[in-house]
């Protein structure tokens, strides 16, 4: 049999905001018919999309709708219909993303590591956070208006590539190259954080936003495994977080799934919980984002209070951490700052995108940017740098 035999029922199934995934499912559970997701695409496309986006368009028209709002359901009511719609140009489900990094990466040979290593005995670090992508902070009402899209996006990525191949230039091969992530990197979805409550003035849609992060993150760390300056790499990733919650889950779960295919000795690590720990040598990294996507009604401070310091000594007690050099590492308050107590040191990271316009209107021109470390294994002489972005006017007369 054919598709075209199923027509009616797929039809139903589209209307219903099935995706192509979920349909070959269905086909091969309920009609034991077995197609690739890739074809049931194909077959909506031959048939004019009549009950894809064209249906959208015509339903949002009717209704006075706009159709490039961030949306994924909605209820649509009048006199004579109450209708529930989903939106097949914003919906992506893990099923989705799964599928189509399995298709992207099928057949792909890994690369192995061949070139004899003459470590330093140090790690090269790269640390981002609050990247927002997505965010919109040029709107008609913000005070400076700063420009952020996914060419400056793109563009602050290189800069992290460029300091990374400088301190490379410099030191020769590296023990281990982490990039840590800490949090918040999708700005969030249908025009609000995860948490939900939270409106967001946002200049992409939830898939243009998603496939931004995801093509461009990626695309950095296979130019910095390329480098070939280290025998192991680890990208590590804060996903609970205030902001883009499991929304940013999958965007570093599709790009873990395509750079893991492609080579032996890299790591992509997603970080589920609140804070979670790594080792290198006598150091323990305790990451977090600084507020989670559930359970916190306030932020980890830009300094160190009593609640917090002694929540960390709980967390680093309960886990028996015994390193000699402890660091506990967040982002959230899009700033730097640095306290140091005998157990540990606790620092903030600043954000990777220009201030929103409420920053802008709360607190006037706020600075981004990352940092860079080169740590030696197994003393606590660690190289700090705190590199800033040139901020991109628009409006200027």
């Amino acid at each position: 049999m054919k598709l075209k035999d199923f027509l009616p029922e797929l039809k139903y199934l589209k209307e219903q905001g099935y995706s192509s995934v979920k349909i070959k499912k269905w086909l091969e559970k309920e009609k034991g018919h077995s197609v690739n997701e890739r074809s049931v695409r194909r077959f909506f496309e031959k048939q004019g999309d009549p009950f894809g986006n064209t249906a959208v368009k015509n339903t949002l028209g009717s209704f006075n709708m706009p159709e490039d709002q961030p949306w994924s359901t909605a209820w649509l009511k009048s006199k004579e219909v109450s209708l529930k719609i989903n939106n097949p140009q914003q919906v992506l489900d893990l099923d989705d993303i799964t599928e189509a990094i399995k298709d992207g990466i099928e057949g792909v040979t890994k690369i192995k590591t061949t070139k004899p290593y003459k470590t330093n005995k140090k790690a090269l670090r790269a640390v981002i956070s609050d990247a927002h992508v997505g965010m919109e902070t040029d709107t008609e009402d913000s005070m400076f208006g700063f420009k952020y899209n996914e060419k400056v996006f793109k563009k602050h990525l290189s800069v992290v590539f460029d300091n990374i191949k400088d301190r490379i230039d410099t030191h020769g091969d590296f023990d281990l190259i982490i990039v840590d992530d800490l949090g918040d990197n999708l700005d969030g979805y249908d025009g609000e954080t995860t948490r939900k409550g939270h409106k967001l003035p946002q200049n992409m849609s939830n898939k243009e936003g998603w496939k931004s992060y995801v093509k461009n993150k990626l695309n950095t760390c296979v130019n910095i495994v390329n480098l070939g300056a280290s025998e192991r790499y680890q990208f590590r990733s804060v996903s609970n977080d205030n902001h883009s919650g499991d929304w940013g889950y999958t965007a570093n779960y599709a790009i873990k799934m395509a750079i893991e295919s492609m080579y032996d000795n890299v790591e992509y690590i997603i970080l589920n919980k609140h804070m979670e720990h790594f080792y290198y040598g006598d150091h323990a990294f305790l990451l977090a984002h600084g507020k989670d996507k559930k359970n916190m009604f306030k932020n980890m401070p830009l300094h160190l209070n009593d609640k917090v310091s002694n929540i960390i000594r709980q967390y680093i007690d309960h886990y028996e951490i015994k390193s000699k050099y402890i660091h506990v590492d967040k982002g959230d308050l899009h700033q730097v700052g640095y306290n140091r107590e005998p157990k540990f040191d606790y620092r903030n990271y600043m954000s990777f995108a220009p201030p929103s316009p409420w920053i802008q209107s709360n607190f006037g021109v706020s600075y981004c940017g990352f940092s860079i470390q080169i740590i030696p294994k197994y003393s606590n002489q660690i190289e700090h740098t705190d590199v800033f972005f040139d901020l991109k006017k628009t409006g200027v007369k």
